[in-house]
């Protein structure tokens, strides 16, 4: 059998299988291994990034299934690039792609799903589903996971800065791993806030579009103001949103003052004066305010933006049992 018919067969076993998902994936072989008895197809879909193989085996009945275990297909996936890609003249470009991905467009969909059309380093096109963008300000990665559309294969990216490429997280280092458990536990029991897209989440985190509120003034008068930054206290496990005065222009200026206000990030972000503040946390506010002031050298470890949300209040409250559940996509304002 020839490499153009086993395509064939190959592809009519991922269209039955993806019934049971979103929908088929185009695939490609890039490398067949002949063993006395059997066929071993290394197959990549349109529907995956360059990370683990799809696994295809034909026996002598030329009967084609593939390997679903994903401990075979990731030792596959090792022996194809650890034992064979070294010995091969030339190869798929597929397979040579880095761990770099263009965004080329984010469609949302209709279930409240967003699909994502990446562009590889060699130009391959790959359309996944996003399951959920998400920022971290701890490890400073906004983390994104994608699926496959034809089967269940789940991956993790790091945007990149500028909103426009996502990479493949590969690494084992522990503060990123359990930044990941943490993540993973939290939307598995439905209490992780998303953004609606990267797009729209890079906005908010790089301040293109700030929370603006309106409070009335002594007089009587609305009065606007911008949140410049938030402070995350975790003494108090408190968001304390710094605010501006705009003038009738909508500019700020440092003569118009300021509020201070706590922000609830696990009741839509409302906001708080402090007529409603606890004792300990006016106490905790005046320490922050003097290491602000003294620019204090850990500061900046516990600066986020107001759209940013905080991975350790929020999996500590789940813990405890003090967290709702059904977070709502953040979306600009």
């Amino acid at each position: 059998m020839n490499e153009k018919e086993a395509l064939v067969k190959i592809q009519e076993v991922v269209d039955e299988s993806s019934k049971k998902y979103m929908r088929s994936a185009l695939m490609k072989i890039v490398y067949t291994e002949h063993l006395t008895d059997k066929d071993v197809y290394y197959c990549i879909g349109d529907d995956q990034p360059n990370l683990v193989l799809r696994i295809f085996v034909s026996e002598n009945d030329d009967k084609f299934k593939e390997i679903e275990n994903l401990e075979e297909t990731i030792e596959y996936t090792r022996h194809f690039r650890v034992d064979l890609l070294p010995k091969l003249d030339s190869v798929s470009t597929a397979v040579t792609e880095n761990d770099t991905y263009d965004i080329e467009i984010e469609n949302p969909l209709d279930n409240g799903g967003v699909e994502v059309k990446l562009k590889s380093s060699v130009g391959r096109e790959i359309t996944m589903v996003e399951i959920y963008r998400y920022f971290d300000f701890v490890s400073k990665i906004f983390f994104v996971s994608c699926i496959s559309l034809s089967y269940g294969g789940q991956y993790l990216f790091s945007v990149l800065p500028g909103g426009k490429q996502m990479r493949i997280i590969l690494t084992n280092e522990e503060a990123v791993r359990s930044r990941v458990n943490m993540i993973t536990e939290l939307l598995t029991n439905r209490a992780l806030p998303s953004y609606r897209t990267i797009e729209e989440g890079n906005k908010l985190l790089q301040g293109e579009i700030k929370a603006q509120i309106t409070l009335d003034g002594e007089d009587g008068k609305p009065v606007k103001y911008q949140c410049n930054f938030c402070y995350d206290d975790p003494k108090t496990e408190t968001r304390f949103a710094f605010f501006g005065k705009l003038n009738d222009k909508g500019e700020e200026d440092e003569n118009h003052g300021g509020i201070i206000l706590v922000c609830d990030i696990f009741n839509n972000n409302t906001l708080k004066t402090a007529d409603h503040w606890s004792e300990e946390q006016k106490k905790s506010l005046e320490e922050i305010r003097e290491k602000l002031r003294n620019n204090d050298s850990d500061t900046q470890d516990h600066v986020a933006s107001y759209f940013a949300d905080d991975l350790d209040f929020r999996y500590k409250a789940f813990k405890e049992g003090r967290l709702p559940t059904e977070e709502k996509p953040t979306e600009a304002k």
